[in-house]
């Protein structure tokens, strides 16, 4: 069984190895690649945003009265879906327009910029500027507030800066969009660890947080459960966002588990096969061999405890054994008869043996002195009696005679 089994065993332990690790190779390229097409959108959104608010800026920059500018830019096509409020900073810092979504704002509510770096960056290097995320303590959702330079046609300095608050509702329609297999999940973190993006908003606006393993691979997912793990990191705003893709290991390897089931009970198969075939093959040798044995055995202790007849089934069998057991029943047989004779023989010597030796031991009689002695003394006393009995008979004659003369 060990030796049917065995291969069979070790192939199927190799086939099942290597399909696990090639499972797992493809369960991590596929996490990649859905990443990696998520950053993909991502940062296609963030360089339409950019260039929106760039455009903004340039309308801007073109309009100098402030119902013409608000009006630019509250025509924005990412107003107000995406972005939650649009402000124009002076070169001084100060709020020039304000524009809000959900707002109402007055002078009182505007505020001082100079101080901050939506304000300070962008007037400085010229470059666009994304802060960290901000999560609202009233509702939990995340922001971001990305500020882009305003250029003068004419000098070429930075007079003013456009300050645009970024809510992630379309960042969540992203990721929602995002065509899953079954078991995947995939969601998006900042530098600090929390969610800010997620199939399930109810988990941003929880505040849960994930940490990004260092390498791809098995891991805690996001619901502390094993998950096949990969990660990528969003080129726009600063690299501060990753990407993350996992997918529950049942299903991430679902193949190898089947070629694994597969390939067990394939060998519970064969082993059983094994073990019937096996079993049978023994049954054909060892139960002959057994009666062979006990019949030996039998023959071994006493020649008249051989039964042919434990043999009969066994010798008519038209195979090798068959052939073996019809020439035991011979041999046993043979064996019975020549001890028979020998016993018989043995009988005979024995008889001859005792006349022998009673015949030696009448001789050694007869050849002693007492029995010469014991036979002389017989033929003497022979030799009287009948000397006795004829001088009797005499007598008796004469007085016949002498009786018979007398009247």
């Amino acid at each position: 069984m060990l030796v049917a089994a065995g291969p069979l065993l070790l192939v199927g332990i190799v086939l099942t190895v290597q399909s696990f690790t090639a499972q797992f190779q493809q369960a991590i390229s596929k996490q990649t690649e859905v990443a990696r097409r998520v950053v993909s959108d991502v940062d296609a959104f963030f360089e339409r945003l950019e260039g929106e608010l760039r455009i903004g800026a340039a309308e801007v920059a073109s309009r100098f009265a402030r119902n013409q500018q608000a009006a630019a830019l509250a025509q924005l096509p990412s107003y107000p879906e995406v972005f939650d409020t649009l402000i124009l900073v002076n070169a001084q810092g100060q709020e020039v327009i304000h524009l809000s979504r959900l707002d109402i704002v007055t002078a009182a509510d505007q505020i001082d910029w100079s101080g901050r770096e939506e304000f300070t960056f962008p007037r400085t290097a010229g470059r666009p500027y994304y802060g960290s995320v901000n999560i609202d303590p009233d509702t939990g959702q995340p922001s971001i507030n990305i500020s882009v330079p305003v250029v003068n046609v004419y000098t070429g300095a930075v007079n003013q800066v456009l300050v645009a608050t970024l809510r992630f509702k379309r960042i969540w329609d992203l990721v929602a969009a995002v065509d899953l297999d079954a078991g995947e999940n995939i969601f998006i973190t900042d530098n600090q660890n929390r969610i800010v993006a997620h199939l399930n908003p109810s988990i941003v606006l929880q505040g849960e947080t994930y940490a990004v393993p260092s390498e791809p691979g098995f891991n805690a997912g996001q619901s502390a459960q094993t998950v096949v793990v990969a990660w990528q990191r969003v080129n726009s705003l600063n690299g501060q966002f990753q990407v993350v893709a996992e997918r529950n290991v049942i299903n991430a390897l679902a193949l190898a588990i089947q070629t694994a089931i597969v390939t067990v009970f394939v060998l519970l198969a064969a082993i059983a096969l094994a073990a019937v075939t096996g079993y049978r093959a023994a049954q054909r040798v060892v139960i002959p061999i057994e009666k062979l044995v006990t019949a030996a055995k039998a023959l071994q202790m006493k020649s008249e405890a051989f039964d042919k007849a434990q043999l009969s089934d066994l010798a008519k069998q038209d195979d090798e054994f068959g052939q073996l057991g019809a020439s035991f029943v011979a041999m046993g047989q043979e064996v019975q008869a020549r001890e028979q004779n020998l016993k018989q023989e043995v009988q005979e010597l024995r008889i001859e043996i005792d006349e022998v030796k009673r015949s030696r031991a009448v001789q050694e009689i007869t050849d002693s002195e007492f029995f010469k002695e014991l036979q002389t003394k017989a033929m003497k006393m022979r030799t009287r009696t009948k000397e006795r009995l004829a001088s009797d008979s005499e007598g008796t004659a004469g007085n016949i005679a002498t009786g018979a003369s007398t009247p």
